[in-house]
């Protein structure tokens, strides 16, 4: 690789664009698959088999943004959620970073990334509700910032989804989260339960990803929630490789293979656009 004194061109991303991809992989009990290692990956981008450029395993730090919708009609879900929020960020490890966003009518930074707990947990004591929603928006914002980071990201949506002030559409919105990579794992609870068309937006938002999608019926469940999202983003790999020469602007689909664990579940995107 790059000498890591040397220092970095803006210019070297452009030459060197890497397809991101994650990928938490399960046995057919659901239990995740713990300390793969990179020889047993393998790759197809668009049946081409790629070389890892870069791996990065369960043990490797994690970026971890919360983007938590703050509209009036969170209230009944705040302090449930808090707690929850608490309890998610004590399980991450001491030294990865947190950065924790509200949304209502605009997107706040309630924290910005940092590996102080601390902070967080105070930034999350302060969040209230008011005001309209502009998730997608915030969602596509949120994407940007975490792209920025080194390593392994994730992105945590907690929203009742009732989304009446975005000026992205939704697709839009999905489109820049998917040219992220970032993994988003979405809580959807209230008004975005009973929007057939909005969860459908949500599900596939989370899936095309490498996400989850969970629906949220009671306030008591979240910590449940959060738990199984912090389960799985401990166990989840990060496999990149240079985007092919002559790439093109079709779809590319990816094919995820783990030697050894040929039964194995693989949650991953599914493809990418090469724009």
């Amino acid at each position: 690789g790059a000498d890591p004194a040397a220092p970095s061109l803006p210019t070297f991303r452009a030459e060197a664009r890497l397809v991101e991809v994650y990928a938490s992989i399960f046995d057919k009990r659901g239990n995740p698959l713990p300390n793969l290692t990179r020889d047993r990956f393998q790759v197809l981008d668009a049946g081409r088999p790629q070389p890892l450029a870069v791996f990065e395993g369960a043990e490797d730090v994690l970026s971890c943004a919360l983007l938590l919708d703050t509209t009036g009609s969170m209230t009944d879900y705040l302090p449930a959620l808090r707690s929850a929020v608490v309890h998610f960020v004590d399980d991450l490890r001491a030294e990865e970073a947190i950065a924790l966003y509200t949304f209502n009518r605009t997107l706040q930074v309630a924290q910005k990334f940092t590996s102080d707990k601390k902070l967080v947990k105070l930034a999350v004591m302060r969040t209230s509700a008011a005001g309209g929603t502009r998730l997608f928006d915030s969602v596509a914002q949120v994407s940007r910032d975490l792209e920025a980071r080194p390593g392994k990201k994730a992105l945590v949506v907690f929203t009742d989804g009732d989304d009446n002030a975005s000026m992205l559409n939704a697709a839009g919105a999905s489109r820049q989260a998917l040219s992220s990579g970032v993994p988003i794992y979405v809580i959807a609870q209230g008004t975005g339960l009973k929007d057939a068309k909005l969860m459908k937006i949500l599900e596939e938002l989370a899936a095309n990803t490498g996400g989850i999608a969970f629906r949220l019926t009671k306030p008591e469940k979240i910590g449940e929630v959060f738990s199984e999202i912090s389960r799985n983003l401990r166990h989840t790999y990060l496999l990149s490789w240079k985007l092919p020469e002559g790439a093109g602007t079709s779809w590319h689909p990816i094919k995820i293979a783990v030697a050894g664990a040929e039964d194995a579940r693989i949650r991953a995107r599914q493809g990418y656009w090469p724009n």
